[in-house]
């Protein structure tokens, strides 16, 4: 059977952000290759130890699964609990919807949708997705901040390094002082349909961030999934062959994964290895070794989430057993006053 279009509705076409992000992506990619020497790439593949990379895969796959777990610790706090398994799930689902569709959110908003019977608030079922982002984007600025005091020496080799973490930082802090304070709050009244969304999503957000032992561990758990993806970056870099001290993983990795969280370009590629380039051009790293390394990067993330797909099959008939599964629990008290949860 054929489907047909409903009369007077237009193909849609790709909007200027997605454009945006090709453009990006291809550009970096092609002066990155122009500027390779290809067949010191092949011989870096060529050499790859597997077994190293298979380690790196595993170290992906155990980011995956902690940061399951930490969501799971973020929507119990806002007592709307779902089962560790479909959580696990719909986090791969997600992982792989951050490599396939465009933007830097887009698994994470297929989080959210998918856990609306949950939560029976689209806006709340966000507000635990970003909240899940935003504290694992706080570990990173952590471990990058401490790792730069602690090992100055070497990270000074590193252009303007400082003034970029601190930067970071206080755009980190001030964005949790956002979310805190009232000051938004007009949000709920005089922006809008939006503004009242974005009103819920903070509100439920700051929820969280007042939660102490869910804030506890769920900073835990960041920082065990950060390490997870360090862990990742130094296997591939053994892989490879590619020397990469603590200046690389405790820095350079935070501060790059940091900036792809910003939609600059497809899934990443391109600002990845743009920036792994020049980092660890500092650091006595060869062109060819930090784009080698970078693709290797790229490729683990896409292999690792790929089993996503699969899980996304059936995924309508899970989400209406979990639904289920919880049927009852969101109507007990909760801990955290009922005037911060979104309505």
């Amino acid at each position: 059977m054929t489907h047909e279009r409903p009369a007077g509705r237009k193909r849609r076409r790709p909007g200027p952000a997605l454009l945006v992000q090709v453009l990006v992506s291809v550009s970096v990619l092609v002066w990155l290759f122009y500027h390779a020497d290809w067949q010191a790439l092949g011989t870096r593949f060529s050499e790859m130890r597997i077994s190293w990379f298979l380690a790196a895969v595993l170290a992906y796959a155990a980011n995956l699964s902690l940061s399951s777990v930490r969501w799971g610790v973020i929507l119990r706090a806002l007592k709307v609990p779902a089962p560790a398994v479909w959580l696990l799930r719909l986090n791969w689902v997600g992982a792989y919807f951050n490599q396939v569709l465009p933007g830097s959110v887009s698994g994470d908003v297929v989080r959210a949708w998918y856990t609306r019977p949950q939560t029976r608030s689209a806006t709340l079922a966000l507000a635990a997705v970003f909240g899940d982002r935003f504290l694992g984007m706080g570990a990173l600025v952590g471990i990058a901040a401490v790792a730069y005091a602690i090992g100055q020496k070497s990270a000074d080799l590193l252009p303007r390094m400082g003034e970029t973490i601190t930067l970071l930082a206080s755009g980190y802090l001030f964005t949790v002082l956002l979310i805190l304070s009232s000051k938004l709050d007009f949000l709920e009244t005089r922006a809008g349909k939006l503004g009242r969304k974005l009103h819920e999503i903070r509100t439920g957000m700051a929820a969280l961030l007042r939660h102490p032992i869910a804030m506890l561990q769920s900073i835990v758990l960041s920082l065990l999934v950060q390490m997870c993806s360090i862990l990742m970056f130094w296997f591939l870099a053994l892989s490879l062959k590619v020397p990469a001290d603590e200046t690389a993983l405790l820095i350079i990795w935070p501060v790059i994964s940091l900036f792809l969280a910003v939609p600059f370009s497809l899934a990443g590629w391109g600002v990845r290895e743009g920036l792994m380039v020049f980092y660890l051009g500092f650091l006595h790293v060869s062109h060819d070794q930090a784009l080698a390394m970078s693709l290797l990067l790229g490729a683990t993330v896409l292999l690792t989430s790929l089993p996503g797909a699969l899980l996304w099959l059936g995924v309508h008939q899970h989400r209406q057993a979990s639904a289920g599964a919880v049927t009852g629990t969101l109507g007990r008290e909760s801990p955290i006053e009922e005037s911060r949860l979104p309505r």
